[in-house]
């Protein structure tokens, strides 16, 4: 089968799959070429491109196993497969003219949370802002128009909003062409919320967990653990694709890099998962519980072995996969953030903002649309101007490998400390700890060299 499949036969040939299992792997082989033949015509970055068609070859099995558990996620995941084809020129495009490019944007409808964790990098409470429906529609039209194609929804817990005026589903539902994945810890998700997603197939919940039963009720609450069960029991009846996220700490870094915690989110219904390293931001930061060095690696050694296994399950190691995205995401390189107050910001864990979605456009405002802001931004061109000075892909980050980076990014014109920045994040107890952290990174990295 040709690598370049049009797209009216794979469509055809999704059909027959969903119906004939004997189609399933023949589809799935398709998809990938389909996949694998728009990143090599469009790709200018070799490392890069030599990189993702390595991680492409082991996806296999992930898009079998969502064929065969959630045929209404498969057709879903197909229409977005089908909509970053298309994207993916349109990246391409807008980089060579010097716009941002995006993949995805991460939207905050509440920065309210029915769960108070310790160590919160949003610092998310029963109070807070809630984003304005049409202000989100908004945002992913200007967003898509950036190139985007995977909309992050992110809190707070979005299905607090949810529940309130049905925001996650109503905004999904606007845009079936594009995917939704919506980190929660889901203890709201009821079977009502289950079926709407279910018939929209579009969005892809990612509940939080902290490891095994003990780990997650320990910081997140008793019965926490349980609740996230319940959600994916009902999830999974739906046929919604599910998947997991985890805050990786000192105190839960070996349980998540191990093989029963991959066997476990496997057996519950997972088909994906994110690992993100604890930022010391938000509520309570202790930087203490930041990883070492040696389990930073440890967790690449995992999601890597786990990758060349063929596990059934797509992985995402948000630091560690820098060789994956050609270096940092932020900056409106492939992504932003806009909060639920409206402030924007160059990266989720970077505690600073950038303006604010309200004031755009505005007539006291210098910035036509958001695309002009993240374009024109002083911070937003800082973030990007050093990302181009990292040449180490497997520290890319601004906020841990390179915090002297982040700071003079943040005393650009414009850029002000956000809610969650705390103190001494920039010149105290925070920031030596951020920096003895990027030295011993960088030591243990020049070791394996």
């Amino acid at each position: 089968m040709m690598p370049g499949l049009a797209l009216k036969a794979l469509l055809a040939l999704a059909g027959a799959s969903f119906r004939f299992r004997v189609f399933h792997r023949v589809f799935v082989r398709a998809l990938g070429q389909r996949i694998g033949s728009a990143l090599r015509q469009n790709s200018d970055d070799a490392e890069t491109l030599a990189h993702v068609e390595w991680f492409g070859a082991h996806l296999e099995a992930f898009f079998s196993r969502v064929v065969e558990e959630r045929p209404r996620a498969a057709r879903a995941l197909l229409r977005f497969v089908a909509t970053y084809v298309e994207d993916v020129s349109r990246r391409r495009i807008s980089r060579r003219s010097g716009l941002p490019a995006l993949a995805t944007v991460v939207i905050e409808p509440t920065d309210r949370c029915n769960l108070a964790c310790p160590g919160c990098y949003s610092a998310a409470g029963e109070r807070g802002h809630d984003l304005p429906f049409e202000t989100m529609v908004r945002i992913v039209e200007d967003a898509i128009g950036m190139g985007a194609t995977l909309i992050t929804i992110s809190g707070g817990e979005p299905f607090l909003r949810e529940r309130v005026d049905g925001a996650v589903t109503r905004l999904a539902a606007r845009f079936p062409g594009h995917g939704f994945l919506v980190y929660t810890n889901g203890t709201l998700i009821d079977d009502a919320i289950a079926a709407r997603l279910g018939r929209l197939g579009n969005v892809f919940p990612a509940i939080s967990v902290e490891g095994f039963q003990s780990d997650t009720d320990a910081r997140r609450g008793c019965g926490v653990y349980d609740a996230g069960r319940s959600a994916r029991q009902v999830l999974r009846r739906e046929g919604v694709m599910t998947g997991f996220s985890v805050t990786v700490t000192r105190e839960n870094a070996g349980a998540v890099s191990a093989d029963a915690f991959l066997d476990r989110r496997i057996a519950d219904g997972d088909l994906f998962g994110w690992f993100f390293l604890l930022q010391p931001i938000g509520r309570s930061p202790r930087p203490d519980l930041m990883v070492t060095a040696g389990q930073r690696l440890g967790l690449r050694e995992a999601v890597l072995r786990w990758r060349k296994a063929g596990r059934p399950v797509f992985l995402g190691d948000f630091w560690n996969d820098g060789a994956l995205a050609g270096g940092c995401l932020a900056g409106g390189r492939y992504y932003f953030l806009v909060r639920a107050s409206g402030d924007v910001s160059p990266c989720v864990f970077a505690p600073v903002t950038c303006g604010n979605v309200f004031d755009i456009g505005g007539a006291a405002s210098e910035y036509r649309n958001l695309q002009d802001l993240v374009l024109r931004h002083p911070a937003f061109v800082g973030f990007r101007a050093e990302q181009a000075r990292v040449s180490d892909r497997a520290a890319p980050c601004l906020l841990i490998d390179h915090p002297d980076a982040l700071r003079r990014v943040a005393r650009a014109p414009g850029c002000g400390p956000a809610a969650n920045m705390p103190a001494g994040y920039l010149d105290g107890a925070i920031a030596d700890a951020l920096d003895r952290g990027a030295r011993e990174y960088r030591r243990l990295l020049s070791g394996q060299s």
